[in-house]
């Protein structure tokens, strides 16, 4: 491991006559391998202490140190770090995953990685040599988007093997391969978890543990100690170090997330039964916590909390929230209770918190997505990131002069994260569109589907990434109707290079992401 070291000098503690003051070493823990964190030129570091928050920055020298100047000690101060180059963008970032001491002579490690975003799932081809043809599904690698070094995301950056999930757990990444029929598209048979090294994409071996049902969510814990895993039949949790999975509770869980206490105590909390995201709203999804390491052995054992409309979950600092779609409820949950904070004005279904700002994605009518940003800790109004109607424009192949554009029935979001500390908000939606046929224009009846992957400056809601990693559909053309047709690429969306680097998106995970 390469460390970027940095001396913090503790202030004096009281008294006339103060003792001399005494540094803390903040090391900045980076692999040595080619997915080093590169061009940085300064480092933002906060301070989180129960007082509040302390934000300092600093050059960082060609010696790799730098120097945030007098400190104040502390007992219990968690760190997040983040490298930025000369023009702001960040190019690293890492956080403790727990509170540690800031006292003379302490040394605080912080990892820190690449802001790089995954998304994993499954292909659907057409097999035409077969008669009458039909669909064939396969598992595909995971692809990823490297933000710190701007490259144009064309479905060609992957990683060996296939994948059906990408779980980040703080510094590491984890693939999770599962069987698919190639007939109907299910995941069969066992799910394995494969060690990523985050130094070079290298794939390790499949740890010991299986999990059964088909995958549906996972997260991890930010001291890479345990992932949990939803599936159609189970929750789980596995024990990284050892590779065992544990089923925590019986059900279909489609959404999970990890919180830990300030004293490294871990909790899984999932929606179980989660409904469609659609404008009939199901009040019947379940939010249920379960233990997964340290605690009270006597304590409860994985429980449901509460039952409605939930969308989504996801965990910051120690606190777990939801947000509920049909009563637009944006709350707190415990093991007990939830908690209603304040109410979303839409329809919400995919939620992530960082650093007391909620990060909430609404569906309306007509197809339309928007991402707003809500305060936790005051009552400002929600603040308007991105919004869009979904559209489709589809060309002819011999004459790509000839142009449909469709209209969405619907959008839903599928993954919704926060990266690199809140630098960046990444998610993922699907669309379905259909166009009657215009036999005046010779255009046939077509229904086309859509996959998406969006990165934004979270602070403006620039575009960092538009990714379009699938669009396909059914043509139903008669005599006379023009038949070859091909998905065009919107203003400032890129696709996959070719058609063999689509695929659907299961996943969607940062590198120290936060749900």
């Amino acid at each position: 491991m390469r460390w970027i070291g940095v001396l913090a000098v503790l202030g004096a503690c009281g008294g006339d006559n103060p003792s001399p003051p005494r540094g803390v070493s903040l090391l900045l823990d980076i692999p040595n391998g080619p997915l080093d964190p590169k061009g940085f030129t300064s480092v933002d570091v906060i301070l989180h202490e129960p007082s509040g928050d302390l934000v300092r920055s600093a050059t960082v020298g060609a010696d790799d140190t730098f120097d945030l100047g007098e400190l104040d000690p502390s007992h219990s101060v968690s760190v997040e770090a983040t490298l930025r180059n000369d023009s702001g963008a960040a190019v690293g970032y890492g956080r403790t995953a727990t509170a540690t001491a800031f006292a003379a002579g302490a040394d605080v490690l912080v990892p820190v990685r690449r802001p790089i975003a995954y998304i994993a799932g499954t292909v659907s081809r057409d097999d035409i040599t077969t008669s009458p043809a039909h669909v064939v599904w396969t598992e595909a690698p995971a692809t990823f988007s490297d933000l710190s070094v701007g490259t144009t995301l064309d479905g060609t950056a992957q990683i060996a093997g296939p994948a059906v999930l990408t779980v980040a757990a703080g510094p590491s990444l984890y693939l999770v391969a599962q069987a698919i029929d190639p007939d109907s598209g299910a995941l069969t048979g066992p799910a394995t978890v494969l060690p990523i090294s985050t130094a070079d994409h290298a794939v390790g071996a499949a740890l010991p543990g299986a999990l059964t049902g088909a995958v549906l969510d996972g997260a991890g814990a930010d001291d890479g100690r345990a992932l949990v895993i939803g599936t159609t039949t189970q929750l789980f949790a596995v024990d990284l170090p050892s590779g065992v999975a544990r089923p925590l509770a019986d059900g279909s869980f489609a959404r999970v997330v990890v919180v830990a206490s300030d004293s490294g105590e871990l909790d899984a909390i999932a929606i179980k039964n989660r409904g469609s995201t659609t404008d009939t709203c199901a009040t019947s999804a379940e939010l249920w916590w379960a233990p997964v390491s340290g605690g009270d052995p006597g304590a409860a054992a994985a429980h449901l909390v509460a039952t409605g409309g939930f969308s989504d979950i996801a965990t910051d600092r120690g606190h777990a929230y939801y947000v509920d779609a049909c009563s637009g409820e944006l709350g707190e949950l415990t093991a007990a209770a939830t908690r209603p904070l304040r109410t979303i004005a839409g329809r919400p279904t995919a939620l992530a918190v960082s650093n007391g700002q909620a990060y909430v994605g609404l569906e309306s009518q007509p197809a339309t997505t928007s991402l707003v940003v809500a305060s936790l800790t005051t009552a400002d109004d929600p603040r308007m990131l991105w919004s869009e109607t979904a559209q489709q424009v589809v060309d002819v192949v011999a004459l790509p002069e000839v142009r449909r554009q469709l209209g969405a029935t619907s959008v839903v979001f599928d993954h919704l994260e926060v990266g690199a500390g809140g630098d960046y908000v990444g998610l993922t939606t699907s669309a379905h569109f259909h166009g009657d046929s215009l036999p005046a224009v010779s255009f046939p009846d077509m229904t086309i589907d859509t996959e998406e992957l969006r990165v934004f400056d979270a602070s403006t809601g620039g575009v960092v990434q538009r990714y379009r990693s699938w669009c396909d559909g059914v043509i139903v053309f008669v005599s006379g109707d023009i038949s070859d047709w091909e998905c065009a690429a919107m203003a400032g969306q890129t696709a996959a290079v070719t058609a063999d680097y689509e695929h659907h998106i299961n996943s969607m995970t940062f590198l120290f992401g936060k749900k």
